[in-house]
């Protein structure tokens, strides 16, 4: 039998804080058959098995954990696990938590994830991310600011008798705690229908100065 193809392969280089070091070996995620290996120089090492890994595996900040969803062939299920490479083991940071989004902190082993329109961050215990803080409800997507410390955030558009209503963003501290008075209006995209129409925002992405955002 000839090799397998492989049908999903991501790869997501090691980065080290200075972003330079060239004597560090670099390191690449990737799914395969819907497992999750981890490559390190020529030695390639699965990570799990009997799972279907779905998403992007993602690195946090300084490398030590990766984050990744387990789901299924239907895409109705999402369950997130951290692995953490010092001890060579998968854990989920809260039991039953499904997260289809999840984005680490530029600045910290901090994990922000979307559970059913809750955005919630991770908490630290024994030195990992686990157990969990709420941060703002009626989030339809979101990402980091690139200090660490606020979230960009859209909220679905509400259907109305007369059509779609605008969509908000909103800029929240990550210690929002679900106080509506920390919410605080960023932008409205406002629809137009049909020229154009939309019910939510998502995939924000920051220029490399972190000065202008894209969505």
């Amino acid at each position: 039998m000839g090799i397998r193809i492989l049908l999903t392969l991501v790869f997501i280089y090691l980065l080290f804080p200075t972003w330079g070091n060239a004597e560090a070996p670099l390191t690449a995620a990737f799914i395969r058959d819907h497992q999750l290996w981890i490559k390190k120089g020529d030695e390639e090492i699965q990570i799990t098995k009997n799972r279907y890994v779905v998403n992007f595996p993602k690195w946090s900040y300084d490398g030590r954990f990766l984050a990744y969803a387990d789901g299924d062939e239907e895409g109705k299920k999402s369950s997130l696990f951290i692995y953490d490479t010092s001890k060579n083991e998968s854990y989920q940071p809260y039991i039953k938590l499904e997260a289809f989004d999840f984005k680490w902190s530029q600045i910290k082993n901090q994990l922000a994830y979307n559970a059913r329109g809750i955005l919630n961050v991770t908490k630290m215990k024994n030195g990992r991310p686990q157990g969990f803080e709420n941060v703002a409800l009626g989030v339809s997507g979101f990402e980091w600011f690139p200090n660490g410390k606020e979230f960009i955030v859209s909220s679905q558009s509400a259907l109305r008798p007369t059509g779609w209503g605008p969509i908000p963003i909103f800029k929240v501290p990550v210690d929002a705690n679900l106080d509506s008075n920390k919410m605080i209006p960023f932008y409205t995209i406002k629809t137009d229908t049909p020229a154009l129409f939309a019910i939510d925002a998502d995939y924000f992405k920051w220029s490399l100065m972190g000065i202008g955002l894209v969505f």
